[in-house]
């Protein structure tokens, strides 16, 4: 089985989870239609068909069929469930699809590489699950509704879904990923400072390449934006007020004028970024001069593209995809991966919003100054309303950061608080070490 994007001629991609025959699923294409179509971007269907997969592998390995069961009565019981919680642990390149035995030990499951079960983090399992039970749920109900003991298998499949999504899986190993969330500042500075053209460290050849490859770390750097809303930026984007420059992220799906089939799409919501002129300036310089030089830059409108010195797949001109901003990290990060190693492009979204941290603590520091001048001059009811209609709360930062970030929910912009307490933390820290009475001393080898 595979999935797939087909790409209508309303621009609209439809995502398919093909059988071994080349022809659709039938209920996973029935699902996608009643139940994501209208709501999900093809992005998030595509990860809920590959999720819906890995269940279907589980199904080959067992001799099993889920849905059929369900319509002949027979909804998955306790077990049932705590084996597929525990396959659903499991990395898809770590079990072998090929069918064994009517009844398998989960604990027998053939590996592709190691005997050690490679795991998922934590949010890729929750994510799987919760998918898998959506999927068994709609259509586990669409399949007995005209059963004459549809109320009753109504009831089991809402206990398997409850069931499903509680608890964590079955003999799943702990994995332990690592923080990246205590990156220095400099060493996002020093990222940026190998990515400029000039630099004696740039790891690219070609001086258009080296340009355009600046530009898109340099405009992840100044606006926190996630890959697919810089891969989905267009001329059309960059604002036109020549002293408050600004990028724009503009909600588009199913763009008739992209021609990738996996289309970048904003997740959050549409907003203006402002950005330097001297971005703005090269971006401009970009899009007329090296962007302009391609032919097939002129069939679409976005920013960044390729640029190759033959035809291929990937030919000059043509919109540059996620895969592109990927090998653009790694060949900086091989420049010094000792260094660089945490770096993603995703990371200078958590370096944006520590900076916007700490030009909050700034100005909350610069009103506090303020209001103590005024009382100290004695005009404490100019203080106070200073201070009311200037102090930053708690609830006001995170208005600010959802605003500059995108975000629909203020809860969505807590995440970014962890490198700003991971760097506080650090600091206080060391301010206990400074005063710790007994420190190691002398050259003491244990002679």
């Amino acid at each position: 089985m595979k999935v797939t994007v087909k790409k209508f001629k309303s621009g609209e991609r439809y995502v398919f989870l093909l059988e071994e025959d080349g022809v659709p699923d039938f209920w996973v294409t029935h699902f996608v239609t009643q139940k994501l179509r209208m709501t999900k971007a093809a992005t998030s269907i595509e990860q809920y068909l590959k999720d819906i997969k890995h269940l279907k592998r589980w199904e080959k390995i067992n001799d099993r069929d889920l849905l059929d069961e369900i319509y002949n009565g027979k909804v998955p019981n306790r077990d049932d469930i705590n084996k597929l919680k525990e396959h659903c642990s499991y990395q898809a390149k770590a079990v072998n699809d090929a069918p064994v035995n009517n009844v398998v030990d989960m604990g027998q499951f053939h590996l592709s590489k190691t005997q050690d079960k490679p795991t998922i983090s934590k949010s890729q399992y929750i994510s799987r699950i919760a998918h898998i039970a959506e999927f068994l749920h709609f259509i586990g109900k669409e399949r007995v509704k005209h059963k004459p003991t549809a109320a009753e298998l109504f009831d089991e499949l809402d206990e398997m879904k409850t069931r499903l999504k509680s608890g964590k899986p079955k003999g799943k190993s702990k994995k332990v990923s690592l923080d990246k969330s205590g990156i220095a500042d400099d060493v996002f500075e020093d990222f940026v400072e190998v990515a400029k053209p000039d630099s004696n460290y740039n790891p690219f050849k070609n001086p258009v390449v080296k340009f355009r490859n600046y530009l898109i770390v340099q405009v992840l750097y100044e606006t926190g934006f996630r890959c697919a809303e810089l891969l989905a930026l267009r001329i059309s984007d960059i604002g036109t007020e020549t002293d408050n420059p600004t990028l724009s992220v503009v909600r588009r799906h199913d763009s008739k004028d992209d021609p990738r089939l996996k289309e970048p799409t904003a997740k959050t919501l549409g907003r203006a970024v402002s950005i330097t002129k001297e971005l703005r300036d090269l971006l401009n310089t970009y899009i007329k001069v090296h962007r302009a030089d391609t032919k097939v830059a002129k069939t679409h409108p976005f920013i960044f593209v390729s640029h190759k010195d033959k035809e291929g797949h990937y030919q000059s001109g043509q919109p540059i995809i996620q895969q592109t901003i990927n090998d653009i990290f790694n060949s900086i990060k091989a420049v010094n991966l000792e260094r660089f190693w945490a770096i993603t492009p995703h990371s200078y979204r958590h370096y944006f919003n520590d900076q916007l941290s700490d030009t909050i603590d700034e100005e909350r520091e610069a009103v506090k100054q303020e209001v103590k001048r005024l009382e100290q001059a004695g005009l404490h009811e100019e203080a106070k309303q200073y201070a009311n209609e200037n102090t930053i709360t708690d609830q006001r930062e995170l208005e600010l950061r959802a605003e500059l970030n995108g975000h629909s929910s203020l809860k969505s912009g807590e995440i970014y608080l962890k490198r700003t307490a991971r760097k506080q933390a650090q600091k206080i820290r060391k301010k206990m070490q400074a005063k710790m009475k007994h420190k190691v001393e002398g050259d003491h080898h244990g002679s």
